[in-house]
């Protein structure tokens, strides 16, 4: 048996996917269909990993596994992948059949690989049956790997294309729309591509010179990537349905107005503006998209606000943001959702912007004062 290193972490892996992937599938709390299309990649993933580890190990050779065990997950994974991101950004439409081409992948390979076991089965003596059976294992072997690989590269390439259309769409400020915060899919979509064309070369590699190539960094990676993906796009679906709950929470409550002692006329328009439209709520909101929509310069805008307010623009739109957060962290109905909902549906754009800025003005991180308000 050929126990390492590697193929230990590639077991760890498989387990942790498939105990993973068990433990949501069978929890209510994430019934949606983005949730399924990611957990069952992790699965088949894990499962694809799993034949290969047996094979590494040395429980069967390579003739013996295509002969007898081989079935093609991977060709799964860039279809399943697709599904989840376009049901993670558009959660309202459904998957047209167009994208369900991406299937046609999983079943020619599925059939290549029947065909192949029946061939081996029969045993024909058939010149050209033998031709096609070693045509066939040849394909499994190689092409099989490569194909998907190719497919994948132009999936990433599409659903970047995707994210693109996205953040497009919703560029402007909508109080009814939660808008996704989606750097962390594009930076592992982005390691994910580039791994992807790694291992394609290296199979490309493999198929003209014959060489004797270690495939284990980039299938540990690949593996890394894929289980990174699950946990995150997990952990960022419970976030976004914690914001949809407070939604529907706050619908009859109204969060306190921070009273500003001036009657300034650019000042009125700016508290109009923000709080009666409750823009300071937008993340991306900046002095130059205020200074426009109040068509004024930003320097004009800027040097009356710390006149007037005596502090700087960024500081004021936090302090709104901050006085929003308090009404959630003091009010009993908001007290299971995390601090990292609560902060994003204040205006913050991460939980360490909100938890400098909660400090800066009260003194206290949000945890400090939600737990001395409960006490």
């Amino acid at each position: 048996m050929n126990f390492n290193i590697y193929n230990s972490i590639i077991l760890a892996g498989v387990i942790q996917g498939l105990i993973f992937g068990a433990v949501v599938l069978f929890s209510k709390k994430y019934n949606h269909k983005s949730v399924y299309f990611l957990v069952t990649m992790i699965v088949i993933y894990s499962l694809n990993n799993l034949q290969y580890y047996f094979v590494d190990i040395g429980v069967f050779d390579y003739n013996e596994f295509f002969k007898n065990y081989y079935f093609p997950w991977a060709e799964l994974v860039p279809a399943l992948l697709y599904f989840y991101v376009l049901s993670f950004l558009f959660p309202e439409k459904k998957n047209s059949n167009k994208s369900r081409w991406l299937l046609l992948l999983f079943g020619l390979h599925f059939l290549i690989s029947a065909v192949y076991k029946v061939l081996v089965r029969i045993n024909s003596k058939l010149e050209f049956l033998e031709q096609l059976k070693d045509g066939l294992r040849y394909y499994s072997a190689y092409y099989a790997e490569l194909v998907t690989g190719l497919l994948g590269i132009c999936v990433l390439v599409v659903l970047f294309f995707k994210i693109k259309d996205y953040q497009k769409k919703h560029l402007e400020f909508q109080r009814e729309y939660i808008k996704l915060e989606l750097n962390w899919l594009k930076i592992t979509l982005l390691l994910f591509l580039l791994l992807t064309i790694l291992n394609v070369s290296l199979v490309i590699t493999d198929m003209t010179l014959f060489e004797d190539i270690s495939y284990y960094p980039v299938w540990i990676l690949l593996t890394l990537i894929i289980y990174w993906l699950g946990h995150i796009g997990i952990y960022k679906y419970g976030i976004v349905e914690e914001r949809k709950q407070i939604r529907k929470k706050k619908k009859n409550k109204t969060a306190p107005i921070l009273e500003i002692k001036t009657k300034h006329i650019i000042i009125e328009r700016l508290k109009q503006f923000l709080e009666n439209e409750k823009r300071f709520l937008d993340s991306s909101l900046t002095l130059e998209k205020t200074a426009d929509a109040l068509e004024l310069s930003q320097g004009h805008l800027s040097k009356i606000i710390n006149k007037e307010l005596g502090i700087s623009f960024k500081d004021y739109i936090n302090t709104l943001r901050v006085e929003e957060a308090k009404s959630y962290l003091q009010d009993e109905d908001f007290s299971n959702y995390t601090l990292v909902a609560i902060g994003l549906e204040a205006g913050f754009n991460s939980k360490s912007a909100f938890n400098t800025s909660f400090k800066k003005i009260t003194g206290e991180t949000p945890s400090q004062f939600k737990q001395k308000h409960n006490n």
